[in-house]
């Protein structure tokens, strides 16, 4: 049966899904291209997206962890990965909706083998007999023979959660003109569409392009456009350029394609090496604010005025602030134009 021939909504879903699978396999056969119509687009019964983990990664598709050199990323993926092998709360905070086996790709890091080790003997979470694995140093390039192996591995396996570290480690050779955006559109799609016909997430890490400073969060991952465009979740790890360069606090920050987004603040704790969930919300990129307004104030109210006075900033920039931050809930109101923190210490 070819797409144009099809004409009830379980042939169309099944002829794209068989046509998504041929070109995951390279194997994409030329036809004319299937239209549908409105009856036709009403009528499929599409599964409604799920989540793995609640408000971070969804069921199935590819998604990109990315972020500066020595932000965090491996540690958060790995301590997300022992997560859903557990069905342990991520964090303590966000629950774990499918548990399963998790596969890690450690393509990036020679030493990727013991430095993983070490973070699974620090972990304060029961390891040993978690359906946890790795697979250090794989002799594969983003294209049909990865995929192939993938798709073996997630199907005998079981596996809910693959990580791949990283995208760069894993790139292919590229020829002298290529199109650069079709070539990442067509890695991480091909993955996508793998990870969405297994039943399976894959945590794709990558790093932080060195000239995107002036750039929304979102479009900070290294490459194009396609890097972003491609994946069904973006969640970014950065530090807090305001705070002191040992701090251990974390912002980060999810963008899903088919769900609500939003940020959150991790602190590292070395004893365990891993994080703590410290807040959530419109609060969460101006916690070194919420810090300040702790030391200055405590437990007592306060007003622009003395914002502005305590904190250095215009009595205008102080409005502004406190707007945001009573909001996000991080404020409360005791009266007119007075406010204090809501909560425990940040």
């Amino acid at each position: 049966m070819h797409l144009e021939t099809a004409t009830t909504p379980e042939e169309v879903l099944r002829e794209l899904r068989a046509a998504s699978e041929q070109r995951v396999e390279g194997k994409a056969k030329s036809g004319p291209p299937r239209v549908l119509d409105i009856c036709q687009i009403l009528a499929l019964e599409v599964p409604a997206p799920k989540m793995l983990v609640e408000s971070v990664l969804p069921t199935a598709g590819a998604c990109l962890l990315f972020g500066a050199a020595k932000s965090g990323k491996t540690l958060l993926a790995v301590q997300t990965l022992l997560a859903v092998a557990g069905g342990r709360p991520l964090f303590d905070y966000y629950h774990v909706l499918e548990p399963g086996p998790v596969l890690i790709v450690e393509q990036d890091d020679p030493a990727g083998a013991g430095s993983l080790k070490a973070i699974l003997e620090r972990s304060a979470a029961l390891v040993a007999d978690l359906p946890f694995y790795l697979a250090p140093r794989i002799p594969y390039t983003f294209g049909s023979a990865l995929s192939t192996w993938l798709g073996e591995q997630i199907k005998s396996r079981g596996l809910r959660l693959v990580v791949l570290d990283s995208y760069t480690a894993l790139r292919g050779s590229r020829a002298g003109g290529a199109d650069i955006v079709k070539v990442e559109q067509t890695d991480l799609t091909s993955l996508d569409e793998l990870a969405k016909r297994t039943g399976c997430c894959i945590l794709v890490v990558h790093h932080s392009s060195k000239g995107s400073a002036g750039l929304d969060w979102s479009d900070k991952a290294a490459g194009t456009y396609a890097m972003s465009a491609a994946t069904e979740m973006q969640i970014h790890i950065t530090r807090f350029g305001e705070l002191e360069t040992s701090a251990p606090e974390r912002l980060v920050r999810v963008r899903g394609r088919h769900t609500e987004g939003g940020d959150m603040v991790l602190r590292f704790r070395k004893d365990s090496l891993d994080y703590e969930h410290v807040l959530e919300g419109g609060a969460a990129p101006l916690f070194p604010l919420v810090r300040e307004i702790e030391t200055a104030f405590g437990t007592q109210s306060f007003g622009p005025m003395e914002l502005s006075n305590a904190i250095g900033m215009s009595r205008r920039t102080a409005h502004r602030y406190i707007d945001e931050l009573y909001r996000a809930g991080s404020l409360s109101k005791r009266g007119y134009g007075e406010y204090a923190l809501t909560g425990g210490r940040p």
